[in-house]
């Protein structure tokens, strides 16, 4: 709901370019970037930091230049919040580094990061790349644009609502939003940034303004690595359409209402296609068409009051304070190593000196102890926690420790596994007692309750998850709050929990989900009152059920039918599919078979959508997933098994497409390999009968079991995506 009334700015039509004769984008596109020294010449620089309620920014910048930048930061903050009618969760300042360009490049840090913001179990932060900071809220460029970016990620995902967005949406709003310039006692947003040559790349190669939304809405994954010249052009353009796809939704009410429809849309698992179509009522090519008129003839500037019958926008406060030495090695070693590479040799010498410079501080022994940068690091928290028995950071980093000690163990079916987790379960809720906004000390109770529904009381394990996935909403941990949530007989909060599984597998790789949710979907329909009609009952979420009703409910065989394509067509008993039935998800998931209370349950086959790495299963099924004896056909081979909550575990065979069939043992869906190399590997199977993916590894004879990767039976960093 909107809280002020905008004003609007009609701005010169955009110009087409020849695509070959752009500047390449300052932003997303990298400069090479000069060396400043090493690490110690870098923190000899003069550092300071500016603290505001809200914010806290440490930079090697001038300080005139991180004044304006913090006022900027509180004044996005405010007018989002006020305008969006949304609030960010309360929490600690928000603290983000930002470096001139030879600092961020001494520091080891990506060459075509220009600015993240990260949210995860160890809290939240950003860095940027800043240099020549505009000192005017009245003026834009890109140093300024990059901040405003990278912070209105954080207004969007740090909020009490697990949203998921949209790739496109997510960066296209940041975008958009962190054009603001206030002038005139106005805020303006829409305006181009000066610098950025975002418009730029609005021209396709045939030189027309084109934005190209079907491959926009479905370009889910961003590849910052790729460092070619296409791959930069399809950053550069990403970016770009998305700012501008986001700034024609901002142009009427009437679109920023069917943009908010198509948000929620996407969050109740429906598929991009059909949150589009059913959302905006027009086609891919339609929208194309209607956003190139409007680039081209009508852009808009979005303004609103700033003064007392407006926004009425509070002075900051802030205050400067010096950086030593210590102080500053202390935010860097916290801040940066989150976003460089695991083994990047600058940021192991970071974390070392911080620790030499602070030998007694627990959160810097942390920091050593999760870079691996100390051999002893157990025992370093254990002796810590002597002498500091309730500081919340240590507690809750041995609780993680001890969280991971115990799935490994769990994951590769090391017997003892129980005994670890309910130490970490315990020394988490010590930590939450003693800090309860402490974001490791949920993530570890969260997870506690996801490898053992049963550790603990229902609400605590709900409590757990629920948090949890503020900071890390993947798919799996939302799949583990909605069963949760069905075992406490929540099943309104089951459904919004199954919906955000889906919303957040933006690559489709948990088609079983889907399954699942569209039969929570009718399963919730049948728990409520519905509407007769000609044919049957007409629900309130828009589903209708054709077929003979009895005492108002549906009895016999009939059909059920969701507004975007979802169905069952089966046997109902007394208002609940039960017998034989048909469920078929949108999204191209279906599974024929027996049905009881409601449920999917007992023995049927699902197939999958084409594309996907799965084809099909045949077997037991409990709850919409595989469950008991079974057969799993995927790209990959053919794995005949028995499967608990979706996953082989126990003796099974598989046949590769290409190999000989391979006999042996799985844990939770992944197999155990015989030794090779002298370790022991449990975790995927290629189609030739190789290893592959992310897994667990033990040295023959040791008890330590760590986090590994292969690729094409080849062991490769831990921080490749490959599978």
């Amino acid at each position: 709901m909107e809280c002020c009334i905008a004003s609007i700015q009609f701005l010169f039509p955009l110009m087409k370019t020849n695509l070959l004769g752009r500047a390449l984008s300052l932003l997303f596109l990298a400069m090479p970037l000069a060396q400043a020294g090493n690490i110690n010449d870098l923190v000899d620089q003069n550092w300071i930091e500016i603290d505001s309620p809200n914010f806290r920014v440490v930079t090697d910048q001038p300080e005139d230049v991180a004044r304006h930048m913090i006022v900027d930061l509180e004044n996005l903050r405010y007018i989002s919040n006020r305008v969006r009618g949304a609030q960010s969760l309360a929490g600690p300042p928000l603290t983000i580094v930002a470096m001139g360009r030879s600092s961020f490049a001494t520091l080891g840090l990506p060459q075509n990061m220009a600015g993240v913001f990260q949210l995860s179990r160890l809290g939240y932060a950003a860095v940027a790349r800043i240099e020549d900071y505009v000192t005017s809220a009245a003026a834009s460029d890109v140093s300024r644009a990059i901040i405003l970016h990278e912070y209105h990620h954080f207004l969007l995902h740090y909020s009490p609502e697990t949203t998921a967005y949209p790739r496109w949406y997510d960066e296209g709003m940041s975008e958009y939003w962190s054009s603001l310039v206030i002038q005139d006692g106005m805020a303006w947003f829409g305006h181009p940034v000066e610098g950025s040559h975002r418009e730029d790349w609005l021209v396709d190669r045939a030189g027309r303004i084109n934005l190209d939304t079907k491959w926009l809405f479905n370009t889910n994954k961003l590849s910052y690595d790729n460092s070619t010249r296409a791959g930069k052009i399809d950053m550069a353009r990403f970016y770009a359409c998305a700012k501008y796809a986001i700034h024609y939704f901002n142009s009427s009410p009437e679109l920023r209402r069917q943009l908010a429809h198509y948000l929620r849309l996407h969050n109740m698992g429906l598929s991009e296609d059909q949150a589009v179509r059913i959302a905006f009522k027009k086609s891919y090519e339609e929208l194309d068409v209607d956003m190139r008129r409007y680039v081209e003839r009508r852009l808009m500037a979005r303004g609103f009051s700033t003064g007392k019958d407006g926004l009425d926008l509070p002075q900051v406060q802030v205050k400067v304070t010096k950086l030593d030495r210590p102080a500053t090695y202390a935010v860097l070693a916290d801040v940066v190593p989150r976003f460089a590479k695991h083994d990047a040799n600058m940021m192991r010498e970071l974390v070392e000196t911080n620790l030499k410079l602070h030998p007694d501080d627990p959160k810097a022994t942390i920091l050593a102890v999760n870079r691996r940068v100390v051999d002893d690091g157990m025992a370093r928290l254990d002796a810590l926690l002597k002498r500091y028995p309730n500081d919340a950071n240590l507690l809750a980093a041995r609780a993680e420790g001890l969280d991971m000690a115990a799935a490994a163990m769990h994951d590769t079916g090391v017997p003892g596994w129980e005994a670890p987790l309910k130490e970490a379960r315990d020394l988490a809720r010590r930590a939450i007692t003693a800090d309860p906004s402490n974001p490791l000390a949920y993530f570890t109770l969260g997870h506690a309750y996801k490898l053992a529904p049963d550790i603990g009381p229902v609400q605590e394990g709900i409590a757990g998850l629920d948090t949890l996935v503020i900071y890390e909403p993947a798919p799996g941990s939302l799949r583990a709050l909605a069963h949760l949530y069905l075992r406490n007989k929540q099943l309104p909060e089951a459904v919004k929990s199954i919906r955000s599984a889906v919303a957040f597998d933006a690559a489709g790789k948990n088609p079983l989900d889907a399954l699942l949710m569209e039969n929570l979907e009718l399963v919730a329909d049948m728990a409520s009152s519905a509407t007769p009609d000609g044919k049957g009952l007409r629900y309130a979420s828009g589903a209708v059920y054709e077929g003979p009703v009895t005492s108002g409910k549906p009895d016999g065989k009939g059909k059920w039918l969701r507004p975007e394509g979802s169905y069952y067509e089966g046997d109902f008993v007394q208002g609940q599919p039960s017998g034989h039935g048909k469920l078929v998800s949108e999204r191209g998931v279906a599974y024929e078979g027996a049905f009881a209370a409601g449920m999917a349950r007992g023995t049927g086959r699902i197939s999958f959508p084409a594309g996907g790495k799965m084809v099909s299963y045949e077997g037991g099924v409990e709850d919409a997933v595989p469950s008991g004896p079974g057969v799993l056909v995927t790209k990959e081979g053919r794995l005949e098994a028995t499967f608990v909550q979706g996953e082989a575990h126990g003796e099974g065979v598989f046949v590769p497409a290409h190999a000989a069939p391979m006999r042996g043992t799985w844990h939770y869906g992944a197999y155990q390999w015989p030794v090779a190399d002298k370790l022991v590997f449990v975790g995927g199977i290629d189609g030739e009968g190789r290893r592959q993916g992310l897994g667990w590894c033990r040295a023959d004879a040791s008890p330590r079991i760590d986090l590994c990767r292969y690729k094409e039976d080849r062991k490769i960093a831990l921080d490749t995506e490959n599978d």
